[in-house]
């Protein structure tokens, strides 16, 4: 017998997203999370690990709450009809709503297990026991906020931070007395790939290599990355499931999806076989048009006919790339470019192509020098500075334009007497 755990994280429910209305994205995330249970379930998926970020964002009003919690719970409830048993643990406090996982765990949904601070969670299977180590995410700003540490430099207190989430770990797994033993946490990894998160995540304690491989863990499931891959360099199999929804331009190039693990009772714990499921996750697509030198009007000749340009010669539109997905346009051009370009026409034939968002079209404008120099003209320029300026807009001959500087400087020594 083979025990297989679905590791998914990251589903953001909430309202609000760009796109079409407050609810569209908010409708692909739950399309989503039935398409994971429906699979789940149909894999005869033994235990569900849930790595936090159940939720957009902490702080929401009641009607607004109540409708993303319902989804949530709904959800879960699926795993719970099935029989299967689901650990949760809460995801990054800031926008991860707690208390909206406070609300479920009194809900007492059958075999549905929920962790908003670290324990261990012993699931029983076939005989064995499968003891989970929860470790949610953790609130740096509450640490940061004490006295005590109120005057500690940035980085000491983030090595802090990682020193204390290593203490935790190590002590939470040695009162562990059985195996597997697996790590649920939401936090950064030393070593893995944070991609574009990499700059938001820099002062964010880490979970080190000592505390993975100290701990004796069998499998460590995370979240908070939303890139899938297993982190290198690690002794013990440690998996980022990511998000299963793209949420942003950020994650375009990303593969949206979570993991099944497999396990064999019968065979040491290290021989682990993992797969990843893909999820049927909106499409995010940039139509970049940047400047190129040798053909400075290529984006106005794409822009001016986007239907053409995007598909066979205006026919073919379901094999559009923006097709059912959500659009942005960026382009670099000459000022007599731009004023060849209509926006709305663009926009009006990104949706004609089957678009299903148009999120922005942002122009930058390559401006001659002439027109850059007569910007910098304003009123606080000394009448001879913009004399200068003027020249020089204007292509006046260096000599012409000192002679006319000195007479202009003449002219306002005199009025100044």
């Amino acid at each position: 017998m083979t025990i297989k755990i679905a590791h998914c994280a990251d589903l953001h429910f909430g309202m609000g997203y760009a796109g079409p209305s407050p609810s569209s994205r908010f409708d692909d995330i739950c399309r989503v999370a039935d398409f994971m249970a429906d699979r789940i379930i149909e894999e005869n998926c033994d235990l569900v690990l849930v790595a936090g970020d159940l939720f957009k964002d902490a702080r929401v009003f009641l009607d607004r709450a109540s409708v993303e919690i319902a989804a949530a719970v709904r959800w879960l409830r699926r795993f719970s009809e099935a029989g299967v048993p689901v650990v949760v643990i809460s995801g990054t406090p800031s926008h991860d709503a707690i208390a909206a996982y406070e609300l479920i765990k009194e809900m007492r949904i059958l075999e549905v297990h929920i962790f908003t601070s670290p324990g261990i969670k012993e699931v029983y299977w076939d005989g064995l026991i499968i003891s989970v180590v929860c470790l949610p995410g953790i609130n740096r700003s509450t640490i940061a906020s004490r006295e005590e540490y109120s005057k500690i430099p940035a980085h000491e207190l983030h090595q802090l931070i990682t020193d204390r989430v290593t203490e935790l770990t190590l002590g939470l797994a040695a009162q562990c007395e059985y195996h597997p033993k697996i790590l649920l946490s939401h936090i950064t990894c030393a070593g893995a790939d944070k991609g574009f998160e990499d700059l938001l995540m820099q002062h964010e304690p880490v979970l080190t290599k000592a505390a993975i491989e100290g701990a004796g863990f069998d499998l460590v499931c995370l979240g908070h990355i939303h890139k899938a891959q297993q982190v290198q360099g690690l002794t013990v199999p440690t998996f980022y499931c990511g998000s299963p929804e793209r949420l942003s331009f950020n994650e375009e190039q990303i593969t949206p999806g979570f993991w099944i693990h497999e396990i064999e009772p019968d065979l040491p714990y290290d021989n682990i076989s993992n797969r990843f499921i893909e999820t049927p996750s909106r499409k995010y697509w940039t139509l970049d048009l940047p400047w190129r030198d040798n053909d400075p009007d290529g984006a106005v000749e794409v822009l001016r006919d986007v239907s053409y340009s995007l598909t066979t010669n205006g026919e073919d539109m379901v094999r559009s790339p923006g097709a059912d997905a959500i659009v942005r346009v960026r382009y670099e051009v000459t000022e007599a470019g731009a004023r060849q370009i209509s926006q709305a026409q663009v926009m009006r034939e990104l949706y004609q192509l089957g678009a299903f968002y148009v999120q922005g079209i942002e122009a930058k404008i390559r401006r001659s020098n002439r027109t850059q120099r007569a910007a910098e003209a304003t009123s606080e320029l000394r009448p001879v500075d913009a004399l200068s300026l003027w020249c020089q807009v204007n292509q006046v001959p260096e000599e012409e334009q000192a002679e006319l500087v000195k007479r202009a400087e003449i002219l306002t020594g005199e009025v100044s007497l």
